[in-house]
């Protein structure tokens, strides 16, 4: 199954990416999770259009962005996706331009080199094929889920950092998981093909996620994507345990709980995190 499919659209070609984080290769070629919001006719009511000026090719566009003012914070999951109530904010995440197709996360959109510039005008905006430069009242999962793997498809061209790639196959890995709430909620049958289809997505994507973050540990600076140690070793031991890897979360738990700098709220999450694991094992045994 081709992960990155759907890019074919916009003419671009990342058949021969295997490897997210192989530069070289690129630039040869929780618990149970809080209820996600299902999107509803009142979504409209947090967004609205804002100007933005592109950074490749200097022309102007419209994106749709959250109204922070208006949401409402209902918690979130174990792995800190975020829950709001009547909007997933998650997939107003990405700022991607309708005319050259160079797309990034929000906060990372103007910030790019004048050597990255020249990558994504060579191998983005030479080869994209523009759609609809019309902003739509809202962004439904798979129009997120399209920018969001074009915002993966820049980060690899560029050359972004292995943490900026792996948030954004966390996001991604969200996304999916939002559209398996919304396609529950609809009483879609889980052995559909969009439903299956979908959560094969969710996996892989998270897989991705934690593979690009554990190698961003090993070679970057704190803070990574906006997050200290302590909170990243915690995002990871979540992650392992969602993905059974119960050897690798417990030994992250056990140094956010030994960390002097960690605090209370981190190391709450770590404790129960580790009577989850340990539960988990005594079930295996």
């Amino acid at each position: 199954m081709d992960f990155m499919s759907g890019l074919d659209k916009f003419g671009l070609n990342p058949e021969n990416i295997n490897d997210l984080y192989d530069d070289d290769k690129v630039a040869a070629t929780g618990n149970t999770p809080v209820a996600a919001t299902v999107q509803t006719e009142d979504e409209t009511d947090f967004v609205f259009a804002k100007n933005i000026t592109c950074p490749v090719c200097d022309k102007s566009f419209q994106t749709l962005t959250v109204r922070t003012s208006r949401v409402r914070f209902l918690g979130s999951d174990d792995d800190f996706r975020p829950v709001y109530k009547g909007i997933d904010t998650i997939k107003y995440g990405v700022t991607s331009c309708p005319h050259c197709g160079y797309s990034a996360m929000n906060g990372d959109f103007i910030h790019v080199s004048t050597t990255q510039i020249r990558l994504l005008k060579e191998q983005v905006a030479a080869r994209f094929k523009p759609g609809s430069k019309a902003v739509p009242l809202l962004y439904s999962y798979d129009e997120a889920i399209d920018r969001f793997k074009l915002a993966l498809f820049s980060a690899i061209v560029k050359r972004a950092m292995h943490s900026e790639k792996a948030y954004i196959c966390l996001k991604l890995s969200w996304l999916y998981r939002g559209l398996l709430e919304q396609l529950a909620s609809d009483c879609r049958s889980t052995d559909s093909e969009e439903f299956v289809s979908a959560q094969k997505s969710e996996k892989y994507y998270y897989e991705q996620a934690l593979d690009g973050m554990t190698r961003a540990v090993e070679t970057e600076h704190f803070p990574i994507c906006g997050m200290n140690q302590d909170t990243v070793d915690l995002l990871l031991a979540q992650m392992n345990h969602k993905l059974g890897h119960l050897d690798v979360a417990s030994k992250l738990v056990a140094r956010v709980l030994v960390s002097k700098s960690a605090s209370r709220h981190i190391k709450d999450k770590a404790l129960d995190l580790k009577n989850e694991i340990i539960k988990k094992i005594r079930d295996v045994k």
